[in-house]
């Protein structure tokens, strides 16, 4: 079990805005999720998106589209 017990990251990014977004997916999906910002070791700021658990698989489905957006064209 983790710090914030049944809870796990559906998606982390490196500014708020993006975490935002997905929060913002997460909420019209009726996903339960917070946002939370973690100014990390040395500065390796990153913003997590968190869930329950048992909603993981449906979040990660409902980010997908979002997140394969983002990902540079290589």
């Amino acid at each position: 079990m983790s710090v914030l017990g049944d809870s796990t990251a559906a998606a982390v990014f490196d500014n708020r805005d993006d975490a935002d977004e997905a929060w913002s997916l997460l909420v019209e999906a009726g996903i339960p999720s917070t946002v939370i910002t973690d100014p990390g070791i040395l500065g390796a700021y990153r913003v997590e998106v968190v869930v329950d658990r048992n909603d993981l698989e449906a979040a990660q489905t409902a980010l997908a589209p979002f997140i394969n957006s983002r990902r540079p064209l290589t």
